[in-house]
């Protein structure tokens, strides 16, 4: 799908060792920043491995557990890395803008949709998009 939404690398997780393909790609500096939008311990410590000094981690999942920051990743405090853990911007700002850039026709999300619901079966999707069953990637749900 990033391929599609014009991503020039993608890097496949069960194929190959993601941080050490980006240290390749980056010879060996790292990233200027990263995106955590999994919420999980394992992809917040690879979002810190990669970063260059003064980089800056933007975490943006969800944790249903404790989150830790391990020093070692963490360049022990002396890689002057940035950790910002807030939705920026929030709440209706966030969707005024995505709404803009999706009807300035910039880019199309809507592969990104795969499965479609009728507002009285939202059990059903939130069930489906929760197990991540069938694909899923996005759920549209039509009142």
């Amino acid at each position: 799908m990033a391929k599609k939404l014009g991503a020039d690398i993608t890097l496949n997780f069960t194929e190959v060792d993601v941080v050490d393909e980006i240290m390749k790609i980056t010879g060996g500096r790292g990233v200027d920043s990263s995106i955590e939008g999994l919420g999980l311990q394992s992809t917040f410590e690879q979002c810190l491995k990669i970063l260059k000094p003064g980089g800056t981690l933007s975490s943006l999942g969800v944790y249903s557990e404790d989150l830790v920051i391990p020093m070692a990743h963490f360049a022990s405090g002396l890689g002057d890395h940035t950790i910002r853990t807030a939705l920026c911007p929030g709440g209706k700002e966030r969707m005024r803008r995505l709404m803009n850039v999706i009807e300035s026709g910039r880019v199309d999300l809507s592969e990104m949709v795969t499965h479609t619901y009728a507002l009285d079966d939202i059990v059903e999707a939130y069930d489906l998009f929760m197990h991540q069953r069938d694909g899923v990637l996005k759920i549209a749900i039509k009142p």
